[in-house]
């Protein structure tokens, strides 16, 4: 019964190990989909920040994926300098949660 327990432990970390990477996928091609990159590198400055730079000023605070999404969908300005972030048009809400996760786990 203890080696059912242990594999099926096993199992379920492997099991959302897989789950978050492909969350991270779709999150990145989410990013692509919706033209991120045309602004955004994934490290230095592009016209806007790179992703590890953002995931850098968010990582610790609280509601940060939150924080990210909603700039995305409303805009935002300041937090990275003068150039402001333009609203994206046609972008829902879990498509600006999965893209802001993806900049999130970025690493500088």
């Amino acid at each position: 019964m203890n080696k059912i327990v242990r594999w099926t432990s096993v199992l379920a970390v492997v099991t959302l190990g897989f789950a978050a990477a492909a969350q991270a996928q779709d999150g990145k091609d989410l990013a692509k989909s919706h033209a991120c990159f045309t602004c955004h590198a994934m490290a230095g400055t592009k016209v806007g920040p790179g992703f590890a730079e953002i995931a850098a000023k968010f990582a610790g605070k609280p509601n940060a994926a939150q924080t990210l999404a909603e700039a995305m969908e409303h805009g935002e300005k300041g937090t990275f300098g003068a150039m402001p972030m333009p609203a994206q048009a046609g972008l829902t809400d879990s498509d600006a949660k999965l893209i802001a996760d993806w900049i999130l786990s970025q690493k500088k």
